[in-house]
């Protein structure tokens, strides 16, 4: 009997143990790896690609095509809100089509 309740006893005081080459975390510790784990997660949820055209030697990127479609849309209809913007994209022609809010259309060249 003696030996279980040893057994037992050493059982359960490894599991509170750090592993082999790992010191004990602190309570502070634990709560910023957790805080790091959580802000990964979050960042991994939100990830948006970086997207760009290269045709013949150029090369743009996405970003600066929204911002173009963006402002040129703006000089036109300054006070309408942007809730859903289609962009096409012609590399050949320098050129992109785009559709605003289902319902205004334009290009803008770059």
């Amino acid at each position: 009997m003696k030996k279980k309740a040893e057994t037992a006893a050493a059982v359960s005081t490894e599991s509170t143990k750090p592993k082999a080459g790992r010191k004990a975390m602190s309570p502070e510790e634990k709560e910023a790896a957790a805080k790091a784990r959580a802000l990964e997660k979050e960042k991994a949820l939100n990830m948006r690609p970086e997207i760009f055209v290269q045709y013949q030697g150029g090369e743009i990127g996405m970003d600066a095509l929204v911002d173009a479609v963006k402002a040129s849309f703006r000089e036109e209809k300054k006070r309408t809100r942007i809730t859903s913007l289609k962009m096409y994209v012609k590399p050949e022609e320098h050129t992109v089509y785009y559709v605003v809010n289902e319902s205004f259309e334009g290009k803008v060249s770059f």
